[in-house]
């Protein structure tokens, strides 16, 4: 009887469409994908060779026999082979390890070992099938041993079963219940294939399989993005660690924009996309194939396999002179385009996938925060930078789970009564390690990890056992200010937290004050307004901390209700030298008090900006003048000074121009000439007090 091959042609046609699809994909992802487009690619040169036998024994090509018997071996030897590669599938599918463990490998392909044997020993002695020419024609004859690849095929697909009955309910919560109907197609083509076996139907039943899998499975678990149809960031990730279960060497690479914001906002969100469309296309064509993703907004991540340091200077560098040009979004020409580019080296400098993103993210911040427009190739330095990063964030992440807060406190002078009755906490982060670490270090970790809540609510409550403490020894309490940043004052459980750590201690809230920076009314002002009122009623301060950054104009800053405004010490030292600088300042004192708001001189670190504070007459100091931050027990002990500042040669010179030491400064400059000098006003001798007055 004469083979049929047509249903065998059909399945080629399938699988040659089937591999065309997986080829123009992002095929390799992980483990689980290279193991598919393996089968699909078996499948298809198998198939091909199974209509090289057909022609050779349709046209009766004798001299070809041998290689006709060989293909055939392969198609049975494919019988189990499929399955080997099925199982092998759905284990990495259900457990994501980006490695076959070396017992489950060997267990699952002794199926595949046996029917090798089997169909080696066949060339010799053909007790399964036989090719051979019968009153010349060639002729398939099918011998005593034919059911032994159909048995081992069953044992397959008995391990098969097993694998999906023990992971049936995770397949199903995976949305993966194809794989319940697979061993069921499979068993009816092998019955029919045993009972017709000159109808060849394998390859069209495994071709669609690997269909089915293809759209219930492959095609649905890599993540694309919707934008770029590149990965995205989870499958990036995916695509890390399958390279590094590969053990192979690579340059991972961040390409950020710089203020693409700018872009959405002058061109529009529409366009914005266009031109992230636009990068995308342009990384694809001069990157390594199949290895680039989008990170996310506008961040892009590529990867190059066995790349030198050098060679990845030369497409850095390509890629900062193509962003030099202006850039075309339709009929909009973007100018002034920059961006950022962070490089990492496998496994020299990183050996797992998030210390090689935690290392990119790194050098991009790095990068903005620095200097824009620029490309960094990650070095033993910034490794070094890196480690002492996630070794902050570890301490950070410990201050929150158990409470421990190293909290020092900065008295305030009040320059009327002269001495400290209010005091700013400020959160410390000291470590056995790396010493003390200073706010501008560890607060953007806290900031970027979302902990700037936590550690707040922390420092009130620090600051609330030190005001209790003051209260059960039977003191009076200073005032104690905190810091609260944009994250604290917007939450929106801010108001029921703070109430709950002042009840939790008995405090009435206007021992505390809140200091806010001024940018954090740079956006929604009405917003961080309204939470401020909220507890601003229930008796909460208010400070603005650093006035003079320029995000809040006099007209929002008189209705706010800040009772004391902390000048910016930028400003103040500005003051000592710029005489316009100096007018403006004493403008805005004057009009602070006519609005009941104090005023605080920031940042007094010398004797000449503190003559420089009484010039320009503020109600409050803080500096390193008076004191450094300092523990609770020393804050108790600057807090019980009276007297701070030594007035004594003031008030004799008072009385001996017969003036009261209350007198106001206008009514003591109407009392007539006298030498500024020796009040250390700073101003030219001979300059009668008129004159002084008038020039503050």
């Amino acid at each position: 009887m004469e083979l049929n091959f047509y249903l065998e042609g059909a399945g080629f046609i399938l699988a040659i469409i089937l591999c065309f699809a997986c080829g123009v994909r992002y095929n390799i992802i992980d483990l689980k994908n290279k193991i598919y487009v393996g089968m699909v690619r078996v499948n298809t040169v198998l198939l091909g060779l199974n209509m090289v036998a057909y022609s050779i024994l349709h046209y009766n090509i004798i001299e070809l026999a041998g290689v006709a018997e060989v293909i055939i071996c392969l198609s049975f030897l494919q019988m189990v082979m499929i399955w080997f590669y099925f199982n092998n599938y759905l284990l990495e599918l259900i457990h994501n390890r980006n490695y076959v463990p070396a017992k489950v490998y060997y267990t699952i392909g002794i199926p595949v070992l046996v029917d090798v044997l089997l169909l080696v020993s066949n060339l010799a002695l053909h007790h399964v099938f036989d090719v051979t020419e019968v009153e010349g024609q060639l002729r398939i004859s099918f011998n005593d041993w034919y059911v032994l690849p159909y048995a081992l095929a069953a044992v397959s697909v008995i391990v098969y079963i097993g694998i999906v009955l023990k992971n049936i309910r995770t397949l199903r919560e995976m949305g993966q219940s194809v794989f319940l109907i697979i061993p069921f197609i499979m068993v009816v083509a092998y019955v029919f294939q045993y009972q017709h076996t000159f109808t060849a139907v394998m390859g069209l039943s495994y071709a669609i399989i690997l269909i089915l899998i293809y759209i219930f499975s492959y095609s649905t678990m890599i993540k694309l993005d919707t934008l770029t149809h590149l990965p995205d960031g989870d499958t990036f990730k995916k695509m890390l660690q399958y390279r590094i279960g590969s053990n192979k060497k690579m340059m991972v690479a961040m390409l950020s924009l710089d203020d693409f914001k700018r872009i959405n906002s002058e061109f529009g969100y529409q366009n914005g996309d266009k031109f992230i469309h636009e990068i995308a296309a342009y990384l694809v064509a001069h990157s390594p194939k199949r290895c680039v993703s989008r990170y996310g907004g506008d961040k892009f991540t590529i990867i190059f396999e066995d790349t030198t340091v050098e060679d990845m200077k030369i497409w850095c560098d390509q890629m900062m002179e193509h962003f030099r040009m202006p850039c075309q979004i339709g009929k909009l020409v973007v100018h002034k385009i920059t961006v950022c580019i962070s490089v990492v080296e496998y496994p020299r400098l990183a050996d797992s996938p998030s210390e090689i993103i935690e290392l990119l993210e790194y050098l991009n911040s790095y990068a903005k925060a620095n200097k824009k427009n620029q490309y960094i190739i990650c070095d033993d330095a910034f490794k070094g930078k890196m480690e002492r990063r996630v070794h902050i964030f570890s301490i950070l992440k410990e201050v929150i789970e158990k409470g421990k807060m190293y909290v020092n406190y900065q008295p305030i002078l009040d320059v009327n009564e002269n001495c400290y009755n209010r005091v700013e906490a400020l959160f410390r982060l000291r470590d056995d390690y790396l010493g003390d670490i200073s706010p501008g270090e560890f607060f953007p970790i806290a900031e970027e990890n979302g902990y700037v809540k936590d550690i707040g609510y922390i420092l009130i409550d620090k600051v609330c056992q030190f005001i209790r403490s003051y209260l059960d020894d039977g003191k009076e309490p200073p005032i104690v200010s905190v810091n609260f940043s944009r994250q604290q004052i917007m939450a929106k459980d801010v108001e029921k937290k703070v109430l709950a750590i002042l009840d939790k201690y008995e405090l009435n809230p206007r021992y505390l004050a809140i200091e806010l920076p001024e940018e954090v009314f740079s956006v929604q002002y009405y917003e961080v307004k309204k939470q401020m009122m909220k507890l601003y009623d229930k008796g909460i301060h208010f400070y603005l901390d650093g006035f003079g950054t320029g995000f809040l104009d006099l007209i929002h800053l008189i209705e706010l209700p800040f009772e004391i405004i902390k000048i910016n010490k930028n400003m103040i030292r500005a003051a000592e030298h710029n005489d316009t600088i100096y007018l403006l300042i004493s403008a805005m004192t004057a009009v602070f008090e006519e609005n009941q708001k104090q005023i605080l001189g920031d940042g007094i670190e010398s004797e000449k900006l503190k003559e420089l504070s009484d010039l320009l007459f503020m109600n409050y100091l803080q500096g390193y003048y008076f004191s450094e931050p300092v523990s609770e027990e020393e804050i108790k002990e600057y807090l019980e000074q009276r007297d701070v500042i030594d007035r004594s040669h003031l008030d004799d010179m008072l009385a001996g121009m017969g003036l009261d030491g209350n007198v106001n400064m206008e009514e003591f400059a109407l009392s007539g000439e006298f030498n500024p000098e020796e009040m250390g006003l700073g101003v030219n001798p001979g300059e009668n007090a008129t004159d002084v007055v008038n020039k503050i």
